[in-house]
């Protein structure tokens, strides 16, 4: 008689396939279903939480960091008759305020109401004294930017 060949695949033997045998334990019927529906409404308490939790605290973030960080204003202001337009950065805890239009560097005096330019920090003649007119929010400084 003649013998009957392996299968055998190009990288070696193919694994041979064991048959499983399930063997299903009963419970009574009056146990089963109040452990389904108790579990469900446990898992369903923590699926409806979880996102909850992770909006809240992805709102939260979103709130710091907009209250932390500098926002950008439109600035009007005027010296001799002249007034001029400029989006003026306050910098982080004053530190690197900017004008967007101008390479001087400002510094907002918001009580008084005067902007001074300076073209070097260290020598204070070098500045000049704007009287501010206008400080509109972050909006106008949005549309005049664009």
């Amino acid at each position: 008689m003649s013998k009957v060949p392996n299968k055998q695949s190009l990288l070696g033997k193919t694994p041979t396939r064991k048959k499983t045998t399930q063997k299903s334990k009963r419970q009574p019927a009056t146990a089963k279903p109040n452990q389904t529906i108790s579990s469900s409404n446990s898992n369903n308490t923590k699926k409806i939480n979880k996102p909850k939790k992770g909006l809240f605290i992805t709102l939260s973030i979103v709130a710091v960091i907009i209250l932390a960080f500098p926002k950008p204003t439109l600035l009007t202001y005027k010296k001799l008759g002249m007034v001029s337009e400029s989006i003026y950065w306050s910098g982080v805890f004053g530190y690197g305020a900017t004008i967007i239009d101008s390479n001087l560097h400002p510094q907002l005096d918001s009580k008084r109401k005067y902007l001074y330019l300076c073209s070097d920090l260290k020598n204070p003649q070098s500045c000049q004294r704007y009287q501010v007119i206008a400080d509109k929010g972050l909006f106008s400084a949005i549309y005049k930017y664009f």
